[in-house]
Order: C-alpha cells, then sequence, then structure tokens
C-alpha cells in the first residue's frame, strides 16, 4: 500500500533530511515535494538534493506543480501571466486574467522546461494537481478562456489536448504520470473523467473531495464514498492505479477523527494508494494549519496503520 503526505514550504536541506525522516519513521513510504515557479527559477538544484535526500530514507517521490500558472492547485504566487500576457487566459468579457491558458503555445513552452527540470531530479511520478481553468467561488459567472488559442473550443477539450502534451513529455522521460481531479462540485472544466483515464501516458487518477469547515461527519462520508466509489471504477475500467487524497488542513479541532473515516472509505473502496494533504496537520502554514496539528498528524498516522488491517472489498 502507497501511504503518502504532501510536503512544502521548507527549502533548507538540513531540515527538510529531519522531516523526511520522521515521515519514513511515522510509517510513510511516500512524500510529494511541491515544485512552484519560484522553485524553477530560484531553487532547481536545492530541490534535487531535497529530492535526494528524500529518496536516501527510502522514501519514494511525487512531484507537483504547485500553483503554476494558477493552472494547477497550490498555495504558491504565480507571475507567468504577468510576465507574459500572452499566455493569460481572457474573461468573457475580454479582460485578461492572472491565470495562464492551458492552450498557449508560450505556456505549454514554460512547462516543458519544468518537466525537464522535475524529471532531471530522482522521482517517479509528476502529479497533474487539480487541471482546471480559471474560476472564483464567489463569482461562478466568471468564465473563462476567450483567448484567441483557445478560440471557442470546450474547456474539456483544451484541458485533455493540455495533459495529453504534459503526460506525453513527461513519459518520454522515464517518469510516471498520476492526475488528481477535482471533485463533481468544482467547476473545473473536466466534467468527463473518462477522457482524462483513457489518456495513454496516465498512469493513475485519483481525486480529492476534502470537506469545508462546519461539514459533519455524515458529509464527509458521502462525499468520500461517492468519489471514491468513481475513481475506483475509472482506475479499473482503464487500467490505471488509483489514487484518494485525505484533508489534512483546517481541521476543526474535535473532527481529526473525520480523517479516520474518509481514509477507511477510500481503503474499502479497494483503493491502495492514500496520500495526505499536508505534513504535520499543514502546521507551517497559518493558512491552511488545522485547530490541532499534532493531533491531526498523528490521527493520519493511526488510519494509515488501521488500513492495513481494513478490508478491502467494497462497501454496502
Amino acid at each position: 500500500m502507497k501511504t503518502g503526505v504532501a510536503y512544502f514550504g521548507v527549502r533548507n536541506p538540513e531540515w527538510v533530511h529531519k522531516d523526511m525522516q520522521a515521515i519514513k519513521e511515522a510509517g510513510f513510504n511516500y512524500v510529494l515535494h511541491t515544485f512552484s515557479e519560484e522553485d524553477l527559477q530560484y531553487y532547481p538544484q536545492t530541490m534535487k538534493e531535497i529530492i535526494a535526500l528524500s529518496k536516501k530514507e527510502g522514501l519514494g517521490v511525487y512531484v507537483n506543480p504547485w500553483g503554476v500558472g494558477r493552472v494547477f492547485g497550490g498555495e504558491a504566487y504565480t507571475e507567468l501571466a504577468a510576465r507574459n500576457p500572452e499566455m493569460a487566459q481572457v474573461s468573457e468579457d475580454g479582460k485578461k486574467l492572472v491565470a495562464a491558458c492551458p492552450s498557449s503555445p508560450a505556456f505549454r513552452d514554460y512547462m516543458k522546461k519544468w518537466i525537464e527540470a522535475v524529471c532531471s531530479c530522482d522521482i517517479e511520478t509528476v502529479f497533474w494537481d487539480e487541471p482546471h481553468f480559471y474560476f472564483e467561488k464567489n463569482n461562478p459567472s466568471l468564465r473563462a478562456c476567450y483567448c484567441k488559442h483557445c478560440s471557442g473550443t470546450p474547456k474539456q477539450a483544451s484541458l485533455i489536448s493540455f495533459l495529453s502534451f504534459l503526460t506525453e513529455e513527461v513519459h518520454k522521460l522515464g517518469k510516471r504520470n498520476s492526475v488528481c481531479l477535482l471533485p463533481p462540485w468544482f467547476p473545473a472544466g473536466l466534467e468527463n473523467w473518462n477522457e482524462v483515464a483513457e489518456l495513454p501516458f496516465v498512469d493513475e487518477v485519483g481525486s480529492d473531495p476534502y470537506w469545508e469547515k462546519g461539514d459533519n461527519l455524515a458529509k464527509v462520508q458521502e462525499s468520500y464514498s461517492e468519489v471514491s466509489a468513481r475513481i475506483a471504477e475509472l482506475a479499473k475500467k482503464y487500467g490505471k492505479e488509483a489514487q484518494m487524497w485525505i484533508k489534512n488542513y483546517h481541521i476543526e479541532a474535535g473532527t481529526e477523527h473525520f480523517i479516520t473515516e474518509a481514509t477507511q472509505i477510500a481503503s474499502g473502496a479497494g483503493i491502495k494508494n492514500i496520500f495526505a494533504w499536508s505534513y504535520l496537520g499543514s502546521k507551517y502554514m497559518d493558512f491552511l494549519r488545522s485547530e490541532n496539528p499534532e493531533a491531526v498528524w498523528r490521527a493520519q498516522i493511526k488510519a494509515f496503520s488501521l488500513a492495513k488491517t481494513w478490508s478491502l472489498e467494497p462497501r454496502v
């Protein structure tokens, strides 16, 4: 069973090494390192060293384009569209947005450089985290993209073309591809998950149906049951590996048992690749920090330990 955790925010290899040791000692066998625009510009060799240290501790390594172009998930700033306006997504009223367009040749050229840098490191898998077109939760009427490269192309077709390009480039360099799909209730532009799973160079498909603050256990059970079953079925249909993500950020004190339940549901759906976002209950980023990070960390460690004994038969 793959048990992993996302790790970010520290670029001092000596300190990262200590954290990798702690992750390994806690029973995890994988880590996901974020690799942002900032990392590509200022820390490429440091990241290579950090990844090497992770491998030295016996951890398999995933890497994701953290917040790159605001096309992928993550709390990292992007300056691509500002520095290269020809990359920018365009709203229906003609306004250039802060996100890069997946159809932009300039953005694809940038992503090819990102892929080359990442795949030169000792990684196993590139994790394409929540690929999406720009949207705002508080302004659902804001739609993109209407740039000259899209020319009315449906979002689904644009993102599939983009993912096809990315995953083929990674495959050429001998690495694996994992695609994490936003849950169905987000307007990401990838409603048809089958088209993602059938891409020839996609090795695994997953999702992250995280709960919101204030949600109850029943909501967690409903979301994780629905999405875990869908991912498991999709992976089986197309011969891919299935992956699910467990929320370890913004966890309210007293609800740490939601983590155990979500992990059990994913495992019960037959999914043997389960990661948590993120290390130590996201303690080191106050924007994501859980109310009791240490309790969150203990809960996830225990959940993964129990997962080895839980039945892998689908729940009824």
